[in-house]
């Protein structure tokens, strides 16, 4: 080798090693890239899937402001916190004991004379009938830190991966909730009405409307799903018109599960329409439910949560309503009459 090329092949080693580094850092870089994205499309996911209890609570409060305000003490809208407060603890323990006894004494005598199936998949819950006293289930994970009945998850995520298959996403909000969480969920929408201008009763019978008392709550089953389709996650009646909705319509059957809540069957189930609230049944029970197009009540054959009548609920909620503004009215007459003399 000359000395010419001696120079040159020195010269040029160091270029090599400098395109090499290059290359690595470049790769380096993209893979960093890569990483960063997977975590950020995982992490949303999750957030999206876990969409906390107090967000959907807070849409089922925009949504079902009630159309009367006025409550019997004649405050209108702007409840004390302190009247609140001492009308809260007047549900003292013994009320509860004794509504916990009469509940039992309910369910026993309902069971007798009814003849509901004991299948676990069967199993009613409403605000006639309570969770049994002995009641445990073992739980079973469906991903976003909820959970279901185990016996339940395998047909739940099916029924998942097949709407994905289809191009539809679809997340859950709520599913199994412990006593102590759907205690927690219910005084808070107590509490909601209660600022409204509501007694505690009246704010408590509304509730219940809404967000079952503890005891009385699907959700205790590990049996029932809150459901949302991606492109509209808020708890309302406008669920109905997403792909998320429409699909589950369809096909839940065909996977165990029912719309437990239609519209129009508040009288039955004692719950007004949730057309995000689905139960598991099975899928046979699913598939009849759906054909004979009936609520859970009906198809074991249980009394309706409000009985017979709709027209006769409906007159005595008249009557609530004008009573109450009789008496406000009359105390404002007093008022009135008690000035006239001053």
């Amino acid at each position: 080798m000359n000395r010419r090329n001696w120079r040159e092949d020195v010269w040029k080693e160091p270029k090599k090693r400098q395109r090499r580094r290059q290359r690595r850092i470049v790769l380096q870089f993209l893979c960093v890239g890569m990483l960063m994205f997977c975590a950020g499309l995982y992490v949303g996911t999750v957030y999206a899937q876990t969409t906390g209890e107090q967000e959907s609570m807070a849409a089922g409060k925009q949504r079902n402001t009630p159309q009367v305000t006025e409550g019997k003490s004649g405050q209108v809208g702007s409840a004390a916190p302190a009247r609140i407060a001492a009308e809260l603890d007047e549900y003292t323990e013994e009320n509860e004991n004794r509504d916990t006894q009469e509940n039992g004494e309910t369910q026993r005598k309902d069971e007798q004379e009814e003849n509901l199936p004991k299948d676990w998949n069967l199993l009613l819950v409403n605000a006639d009938h309570p969770l049994p006293d002995n009641f445990s289930v073992e739980l079973g994970s469906i991903g976003g830190g909820h959970k279901l009945d185990v016996r339940a998850v395998k047909d739940y995520k099916e029924m998942i991966q097949a709407a994905k298959r289809e191009r539809v996403t679809i997340y859950v909000t709520s599913s199994y909730r412990s006593m102590d969480k759907q205690m927690e969920l219910h005084q808070n929408k107590i509490k909601d009405y209660m600022m409204d201008g509501y007694s505690y009763q009246e704010a408590q019978e509304k509730a219940a409307t809404v967000v079952a008392m503890p005891g009385t709550s699907e959700h205790q089953l590990g049996l029932a799903v809150d459901l949302v389709s991606s492109e509209y996650r808020s708890l309302d009646e406008k669920q109905e018109n997403t792909r998320g909705f429409r699909w589950l319509k369809e096909h839940c059957s065909e996977y165990g599960f029912i719309l437990r809540y239609p519209n129009g069957s508040t009288d039955i189930t004692g719950i007004i329409y949730e057309p995000w609230h689905f139960r598991y049944v099975g899928r046979e029970a699913a598939r009849e439910i759906t054909e004979q197009g009936v609520t859970l009540e009906e198809y074991l054959g249980a009394r309706p949560v409000f009985g017979e009548d709709p027209e006769e609920r409906e007159a005595e909620e008249y009557e609530k309503i004008t009573g109450k503004e009789n008496d406000v009215q009359e105390e404002k007459e007093k008022e009135t009459a008690t000035k006239n003399k001053d």
